[in-house]
C-alpha cells in the first residue's frame, strides 16, 4: 500500500510539472485536470498536498532547483569564482525572464518562505569568493544580499525600469546592471 500511495504522489508531481511546462497558465490547470491525467482521485491530491496552491508551488519549486543545479555545474570549469559567480546570477537570471511564468510562482513562494532555495545555490561560490574570511552566517547573509533584491527586481521588473534607468527586459542591460550588483556587494 505505502508503494502505491508514493507512487500516486510522485505520479501526481509529474503531471503537475509536465502541465506547467505545456500550459504556461497556471490558472487553467485545475485539480480535476491533474487527478484525471494522473489518474488518481482528486482527494488524494489534497491528502497529500493540501491544496493546488501547495501542490504548484512545490512543482515550480522542484522544477526551479532542477535548473538551478543544472546551472551550478554548468559554469565548474571556470577557475575563477566572481566569473562563477557573476555567470551563475546571469543565468539565474536569464531562466528567470525566459520562463516568466514559472519564475513568477517560484520566487513569489521563495520570497515568502524565506529565499533558502535558490541563496544555497550560490553559497558554495559565495564561500569560495571569500577563501575563509567570512563566518558561513556572514556568506549567508551575503547570499541574501544577493538574491532578495534580484527576486524583488524580478517580481516589479517594470515599475524599476525607470528608477533604475535600465530595461531589465533587455539581457544586455540585466547583465551590465547584475555584474555592477555582485561588484557592490562584494566590496
Amino acid at each position: 500500500m505505502e508503494e502505491q500511495n508514493t507512487d500516486a504522489k510522485e505520479r501526481i508531481m509529474n503531471t503537475v510539472i509536465k502541465l506547467l511546462l505545456e500550459q504556461k497558465d497556471v490558472s487553467r490547470i485545475t485539480i480535476r485536470q491533474i487527478a484525471k491525467e494522473a489518474n488518481v482521485n482528486s482527494a488524494l491530491i489534497n491528502y497529500y498536498f493540501q491544496s493546488k496552491e501547495n501542490l504548484l508551488n512545490m512543482a515550480v519549486e522542484t522544477c526551479m532547483t532542477d535548473i538551478a543545479n543544472e546551472m551550478s555545474g554548468k559554469n565548474s570549469n571556470n577557475t575563477d569564482p566572481v566569473a562563477r559567480l557573476k555567470t551563475m546570477i546571469k543565468d539565474i537570471s536569464a531562466f528567470a525572464f525566459n520562463n516568466y511564468f514559472l519564475s513568477e510562482i517560484a520566487i513569489s513562494a521563495e520570497l515568502k518562505n524565506g529565499s533558502f532555495t535558490t541563496t544555497r545555490i550560490i553559497l558554495p561560490v559565495l564561500a569560495e569568493v571569500f577563501n575563509g574570511e567570512k563566518t558561513e552566517s556572514e556568506l549567508k547573509l551575503i547570499a541574501l544580499q544577493l538574491i532578495v533584491p534580484l527576486q524583488v527586481l524580478f517580481l516589479n521588473a517594470k515599475k524599476y525600469k525607470s528608477y533604475l534607468v535600465s530595461d531589465i527586459f533587455d539581457e544586455k542591460q540585466r547583465n551590465q546592471m547584475l555584474d555592477k550588483m555582485v561588484e557592490n556587494i562584494l566590496k
